[in-house]
This record gives C-alpha cells, structure tokens and sequence, in this order.
C-alpha cells in the first residue's frame, strides 16, 4: 500500500490509496474492499470541500525515481552532507558543486556591491569637501589628495565586484551546462551572446513586456539571474488585489415550484448578477495582468485557461470559474501532476464537461475524453476509446454543489467496480486516474510540446520536445525546471523564434500598457475590444480554447487591432480622473528628452522588438518636429500629451508592432 500526501490549501489530508502496481492482479479480496475504499474517497473530499483545490506533486511511476533524484540534489545543494555523501555519481556530484559555489559566488558578489557602494558614497563626500574647500592650500591640497584616493579606492572596488560578477556568471554557466547532462533538456545559450534584445524577447513571452529600464534591468542581471528573476517568482510579493466573487441568490422552495410553471424571476435575477459579476472578473484579472511583479506568473495563468478551457456561457457560474482562475495562479510553475489533479475537482470543468452527469451505470465519457486527448496526451496518444470509457467509470460520482460552488463526490454515484485502463486493472477512481495519466510517456512529450509552442514557435520538431521532455519527465513534471531550461536555451532565442510571434489580444492590450508603464487605467473598455479581436477571457470558443497564431490576424480582425490601440493611447481612462488619453507626460516625468530624436528612440524600444527602419524612423523624428525638451512639457501639457499620442499611434498601428 502506498501512502500519499493530498495538500487542500494549507490543510493536508493523508490518504491511503492502493498501490497501481499491486491492483495490476486480479485478487479475490479486492470487489471486497470496494465499499470501504468508496468510504475512504467521501472522507477525503468532505474534508477537501472548505479549502482551495490545490495539491502537492503526485509523484511518477516508472522505472527511474526523480523524485529521489531531486531531493538529493536539493540536500547536496542544502550541504546536508549525510544526504550528499549518497550521491557519488557523476553528473549529480558535479551539479551539487556547481550550485553550492554559484550560490557562494553569489553571496560574495553581494558584499561586493555593498563595499562599491559605501566607497561611492565616501568618493562622493571626499569629492564634495574637496571642490567646497575655500581654507589654506595646504589643507585644499590634502582634501584633494583624500578625494584622489577615495576615488581610487571606488575603482579598485568597482573592478572586484566586475570581475566576481563575470565568475558568477561562468558559474550559473556550469551549472545550466550540467543540468542538461543529468536531466536533458536543450543546449543553453552562451552567456556572452545575452544582448538587451534577447532581454526584451525574454520579458515579451515570459510576461507581456515591459519598459525600457525594465528592460535593461533584466539584460543587466545576465542571462542566467534574469530568467531566475522571472521563474522563481514566488521570491516577490503577490499583487494585493483581492476579488470578493459572491455566490448568485439560492432559490426558495417558491422559486423553484415557480420556475416548474413557467419563466422564474429568480433564474432572471441571477443570469443578471452573473452577467455583472463577470465583467467585474474580467477586468479584475486585466488589472492582475497589467500590475503584477510576476509577470511569468500571469502568463502561465492565461496559458492554462486558455489549455483547460471552459466558457461562461456553459459554467453559468462566475464563482467557480474564479476558483479555477486561482488555482491554475497557484499552480501556474508549480506541478502538472498538482494541476491536473486540481482540475479533476474543480466545479467549473465538471458543470463544463458534464460530470455531474457521470454516474454509476450511466458513466458520461466527456470529461475522461478531453483530459486524454485535450488536456495531457494528445489526440491519438497511447489510449484506446476502452481506456476511455474506463476512465469515465473512474471519474463517477465527481460532481458539485451549484449553490456553494463546492466539488462534491457522491458516494452511490461511484462505480466500485474493477477497470482496466491503460492495460492494467483495479477498482481506479479519478486519483489513479491521474496517476496513470503520468506514466504515459506521451504526458511529457504533449505538456512540453504545448508550452514551447506557446513560449517559442509553432511546429518543433520532435527532438526539440523529446529534450524539454526529459526535463519534465525526469523532474517529476515539476514545471519550473523545464520552464527554466526553455528560456535558457538556443532554441528561444533563435531565428525562428525572435519577433516571429503575432500577439494574442490580450498580449496586444496588457502588452501596450505595460511597455509604456502606465499601470493605473480603467479596463473595462478593453475587455470588450479584446472580445471583438477574438479573445473573450472566461469564454473560449470551445473546448479546445483559442486557435492562436494567424487566427489572431484575418483580414476581418486586422483593422480592429489597429483601431483598438489607437483608441487605447487616446482614450483610455484614468480612474478619478475626467481627461481621457494616456498621460504620456505623466507616464515619462522622470526623463529627460532634449529632441524629437530621443523619444522616437524612447519609443520605439519600448514598442519593437527589432529595430525601426531609417527611414520609418526619419518620418516619426519629423512628425514631433515641433516638440520642445521635455522640460517645458508641463506648462504644455495637452498640446504635448496630443502630439506624443499620434506619435504613439502611428508606432502602434504597424504591421511590427503585431509581433512579439
């Protein structure tokens, strides 16, 4: 028997579910534990239903334990020298190392840049005292000798930290280098071809894009710290941006005799509330996109909703689809096997997909059908149409509670009796099921086929995915080392991948606002110029989600993408306050512009991913001919504002700027 930690939120519930291997035999005492196995299963979910669906890893079957594997690591790492004297063989040994002298480096490069900034500050005062002396020559001349040292001193300070920052970075090299040895993965790109472009396409697919000091910020750390920066986001605060989703009104016996009659004013009332309640979650969820310090983060979160796909227009309950939003945030770089365990239990997929309906005797295979061939394996992926219809009966008695919104495991519903799924049988239910679905090898290969198409380009070729793979599979389908060697490698940053992406809608719009930094607007015009591109959040047109790619560009959309960025530069609102247009003046207070040429240039790195023609870039300078320095912008602020958003939305409406 095996035992398995089932995390709910901070609750965990210590489930003891039978061993896959040992219900591969047929036994006579196994119809007799049915019952007390169905038993255990309504324990477990009573106690699951008050708190959030989240799981930790379920781990993987197979012939090589990675769970163990990574543990390892994280003791040698840890310098948990009982635990890392286990682990002799190579390339293990040399990646525990690696990591304990890159994190070394690491500290050793931050007292570095403490010394270089208190040497700064002692140069600057030296300096100061030095330049202000008006006492004896003597005593000018020591002061200046003080500052001539001091400055010195900053210099040789400066040099360490350069030198401690280039083997740190040799370092996080290595390390990347022998992480794709032990677990696979694709060839890293070497540190010395990072560039300021490769940071601003790195930020553009990781997240949505960012500013141009955001920017080189990121190109600053490296290529290493900087994808560090975005996978391991939980290192940072989470948005505090709350959202209080309600429950529709609960009908009344009266109600509900009512609506047997005829049209029910209750069932009005709360289509209504829920038609409300959803352009409040859509907008909250814009806000989320437009403010957060996660980028990586939200992206995952509009990557899963659009995988695991549902529609209002089928759920009908705006609260169960906002904890599903939560839980694929939650488990956004988390773990897939967590994820899909999530979704198996949540209230929205099941309404979506019908499994209140699958009971015991009638089994409905919806839900079972699209998590083989939709949501982990791919169409035609290693499973017969037997394996789904035993599949459905593992999913019976899954349902929910319309009213409170909670997942529900009805106990009569359940069918206890022995399946067969993927060649092997046992009384499964919709946790082996799950942990079936992860020893498929066709698991790995779909999940990391899918988010490098969504990350990197269309159509890699099979090697490309069998490498990232490997990482999942051999990581235990944890998400963020796989993530983290996908924005490492050569392949993200080659030809075919570098501004040959056209934005999504929402890209296009949460994009905009974020690479010209203006985080306060209110959203509510964009979420329906979003669904008039093709993108309604919380309304995919089908199970499949949203096709993507040259789906977001036919003749019909082109021109509303185009009007929708011009209306969102010159209309867009700012809460509590009555101008309409983005303060552009506001938005740049902190620059200094002494040409029409330097916002151009401004402009268009925060717009391009690659650079603008000369002559497209001649054409904009002489369309600001008339802008003065910024300096004077305030006392001309609309005039101003109005020109540099016409210089805006002749950038915006390109044919370049479509393309991430």
């Amino acid at each position: 028997m095996r035992t398995s930690f089932i995390r709910f939120g901070s609750a965990v519930v210590l489930v003891a579910l039978w061993a896959v291997s040992a219900r591969c035999e047929d036994t006579p005492n196994q119809s007799s534990n049915t019952g007390a196995k169905a038993a255990a299963i309504e324990t477990q979910t009573t106690k699951a239903q008050a708190a959030a669906p989240t799981v930790v890893a379920t781990k993987q079957l197979g012939s090589v334990d990675a769970g163990d594997v990574h543990r390892a690591i994280k003791a040698a790492v840890a310098l948990q020298s009982a635990a890392a004297s286990k682990v002799d063989e190579n390339p293990l040994k040399q990646l525990a190392e690696a990591k304990v002298a890159a994190e070394k480096l690491a500290d050793e490069k931050a007292a570095d840049e403490k010394i270089v900034e208190r040497k700064k500050a002692a140069a600057k005062a030296a300096s100061d005292k030095a330049a202000g002396a008006e006492a004896a020559a003597m005593k000018a001349a020591a002061e200046k000798a003080a500052a001539e040292k001091a400055a010195v001193e900053l210099g040789e300070a400066e040099k360490a930290a350069a030198l401690k920052q280039s083997a740190l970075l040799t370092a996080l090299a290595s390390v990347a280098q022998i992480e794709a040895d032990a677990f696979g993965g694709l060839k890293p790109l070497a540190p010395e071809a990072w560039d300021y472009a490769k940071a601003r396409h790195l930020l553009g697919r990781a997240g949505f894009g960012g500013t141009p000091e955001e920017i080189a910020k990121l190109h600053a750390m490296g290529l290493h710290q900087a994808v560090d920066f975005l996978v391991d986001y939980r290192e940072r605060p989470a948005l505090s941006l709350a959202f209080d989703a309600q429950l529709a009104e609960r009908p009344s016996p009266e109600d509900r005799f009512r609506s047997q009659q005829g049209p029910s004013s209750v069932q009005a009332k709360r289509r209504q509330f829920e038609q409300v309640q959803i352009r409040k979650l859509r907008e909250w969820w814009f806000h989320r996109m437009i403010q957060s310090q996660r980028p990586l983060q939200e992206k995952l979160t509009l990557f899963w909703h659009g995988h695991f796909a549902t529609e209002f227009r089928t759920v009908r309950n705006t609260f169960a689809l906002h904890q599903q939003n939560e839980l694929f945030r939650q488990q956004a770089a988390g773990n897939f096997g967590s994820l899909l365990y999530g979704i198996i239990h949540d209230p929205a997929m099941l309404r979506y997909l019908d499994n209140n309906s699958n009971t015991k005797g009638k089994p409905n295979e919806n839900l079972a059908r699209e998590i083989m061939e939709l949501f982990a394996m791919g169409e035609g992926q290693g499973y017969t149409e037997q394996d789904i219809m035993e599949s459905a009966r593992a999913l019976t008695g899954y349902t929910f509670d319309q009213n409170s919104g909670q997942f529900r495991f009805t106990r009569g519903r359940h069918d206890t009796d022995k399946k067969s799924i993927f060649g092997r049988s046992g009384d499964f239910a919709g946790e082996d099921f799950v942990e079936l679905i992860l020893r498929q090898p066709a698991t790995a290969r779909f999940i990391a086929g899918k988010l490098f198409e969504f990350f990197t380009y269309e159509n890699p070729d099979a090697e490309t995915v069998d490498a990232l793979a490997s990482v999942l599979r051999k990581r235990d389908y944890e998400l963020a080392p796989m993530l983290r060697n996908l924005f490492l490698s050569e392949e993200f940053y080659s030809s075919k991948s570098m501004a040959t992406q056209i934005k999504s809608p929402v890209q296009l719009v949460v994009g905009t606002f974020r690479e010209l930094g203006v985080k306060d607007v209110d959203c509510q015009p964009f979420e329906e110029a979003v669904r008039r591109m093709g993108q309604d959040l919380f309304d995919p047109p089908n199970v499949k989600g949203w096709e993507g790619g040259r789906f977001w560009m036919n003749a019909n959309i082109m021109l509303t993408r185009y009007n929708v960025v011009a209306d969102l530069v010159e209309r867009a609102a700012t809460p509590g306050k009555s101008q309409r247009g983005i303060d552009l003046v506001g938005a740049l207070a902190d620059k200094c512009f002494e040409s029409p040429s330097e916002v151009v240039d401004y402009f268009a790195k925060c717009c391009f991913t690659v650079p603008l023609a000369s002559d497209k870039r001649e054409e904009l300078i002489a369309f600001l001919s008339d802008l003065p320095p910024s300096s004077q912008w305030t006392d001309r602020r609309d005039q101003v504002n109005a020109k540099l958003r016409g210089l805006l939305v002749l950038m915006l409406t390109t044919p370049e700027y479509q393309m991430t």
